[in-house]
């Protein structure tokens, strides 16, 4: 009876068992909390000083168009097949047993990370904020602090998260309006208006060199986009899976482009890199003599809604892979509200043997870690192009009809290869630069390592890919 499935519906019946209990508001939140972060709030600064303001502007607005291109890809898969996991069942199905099992356990591991580097940057703000306090007292604090929220169903980590991640948004806004009244003169100052666009060089005193340097810098300031694809299985209306996924990467780039191009009008470009947090000399100048505690109290609201994120996702992907046989079948239970509880209390632990490694063996297992992630996203955003690229060739060789996809990329077969490009390109540019190379140097064996092992065991024990190669 199986091979009589389509591939939609072999994906959607094994991925049964969680609640659609959360609001699609949340959703959005969940992609848009998980993405703003430290690389907005503090690296901007380092991207004008080494593109220009123009370029720093043109760099962001090309980061933000790949993000588009994936996010394309998985919001017409998350329509179709709207379930948590969601890349590690599109690639086993799509691509291979084998692949799913290497994009799930990379996936997992690096949420887990994440967690752990979440915890201990939310921990370090505290003792800035209250000087003083033990670095494990909030550490506890915190982890105790994600563990419950997301031990509740869907909905009450939704509504939380909503609130949470809204009052990021809100500062984005006040950072916005409070740049927007200095560059107009408002604030008592003179109007600063578009005077720093033009010195110095002008919009692109480093040209096409300096633009190119930063592309990755500028990409990864999306980052996290792909987490509102985790809710999918959650959300309470499924049809709304495309409208959260186009809302996210709209609200995402709108933000993100616009902070830039005001934080360009009011810093001069040669003077970024020296004057730190671009938030800091914004507020300071804007009359806020306590600017440096804004901005702690803005970086600790996305360390901890951040780590609040991964915890859901990791606690997700787990459970995904349970219930596709590549992880043990124990992480697929669930309580009477509907959350992986035993997913959920593993990532956490293993979260926590992560913290202790930070602090016996930062330059070690901490550090492989960190290198085991850092090339991640390249590969993971990859595979979700290809499996797009291929989910559409299988649907319509089942008898799928175009007009029937409740979200459809803009240009099949251009965007999916558009995307593979771009991430290839990215790749090349990482592996030029010494300081980035070295985390494809380490992350790329391992993930051979797990796809290799992987493949002798599924055919070992004779698991054999659902797709076809059509």
């Amino acid at each position: 009876m199986n091979e009589k499935r389509t591939s939609v519906e072999r994906v959607m019946a094994a991925s049964t068992g969680l609640k659609r209990t959360m609001k699609t508001k949340a959703a959005i939140m969940v992609g848009v909390g998980s993405t703003i972060g430290t690389g907005l709030f503090l690296s901007s600064g380092d991207v004008i000083s080494s593109a220009g303001p123009g370029g720093a502007i043109v760099a962001y607005l090309i980061g933000g168009f790949i993000a588009w291109l994936m996010t394309s890809c998985l919001g017409e898969m998350s329509a179709a097949m709207p379930v948590s996991g969601s890349l590690q069942a599109y690639s086993t199905e799509f691509i291979g047993p084998a692949m799913g099992f290497t994009i799930g356990w990379v996936n997992w591991i690096g949420a887990a990370a994440t967690i752990t580097a979440q915890i201990v940057a939310a921990a370090i703000i505290m003792q800035d904020i209250i000087p003083g306090t033990p670095t494990w007292l909030w550490i506890v604090v915190f982890s105790l602090l994600l563990f419950g929220v997301n031990f509740f169903n869907a909905k009450a980590f939704g509504n939380i998260s909503f609130w949470v991640s809204s009052l990021k948004m809100i500062l984005v806004v006040v950072f916005i309006i409070i740049g927007i009244a200095m560059m107009l003169g408002v604030t008592g100052g003179g109007a600063v208006g578009l005077s720093n666009y033009t010195r110095n060089g002008g919009l692109f005193p480093m040209g096409i060199a300096g633009i190119g340097a930063v592309i990755l810098t500028s990409f990864y300031a999306y980052a996290g986009t792909e987490m509102v694809a985790s809710t999918a299985g959650e959300i309470e209306n499924e049809k709304d899976m495309p409208k959260a996924i186009n809302l996210t990467i709209i609200i995402l780039i709108a933000a993100t482009v616009l902070s830039i191009a005001i934080v360009a009008a009011l810093l001069p470009w040669n003077q970024a890199s020296v004057l730190g947090s671009p938030f800091v000399y914004v507020f300071r100048n804007a009359g806020l003599k306590s600017a440096a505690l804004v901005v702690n109290v803005i970086v600790l609201t996305s360390a901890l809604t951040s780590g609040n994120y991964f915890v859901y996702a990791c606690s997700r992907y787990l459970w995904s892979m349970a219930k596709f046989h590549q992880a043990p079948k124990i992480c697929a239970k669930t309580s009477k509200s509907g959350v992986p509880v035993v997913a959920l209390t593993i990532s956490m632990l293993f979260a926590m043997v992560g913290i202790i490694a930070e602090f016996v063996a930062q330059d070690t297992v901490y550090l492989f870690l960190v290198y085991f992630i850092g090339g991640g996203n390249i590969f993971m955003y990859s595979v979700i192009c290809i499996c797009q690229y291929r989910f559409r060739k299988r649907y319509l060789a089942e008898g799928g009809r175009l007009e029937d996809l409740n979200f459809k990329v803009a240009s099949y077969p251009l965007v999916p290869i558009l995307g593979v490009l771009a991430f290839a390109a990215m790749l090349v540019v990482t592996l030029l630069d010494p300081s980035e190379a070295v985390a494809i140097y380490v992350c790329a064996p391992c993930y051979l390592a797990i796809y290799i092992v992987s493949r002798i065991y599924t055919k070992k024990k004779g698991v054999a890919a659902a797709n076809l190669d059509i």
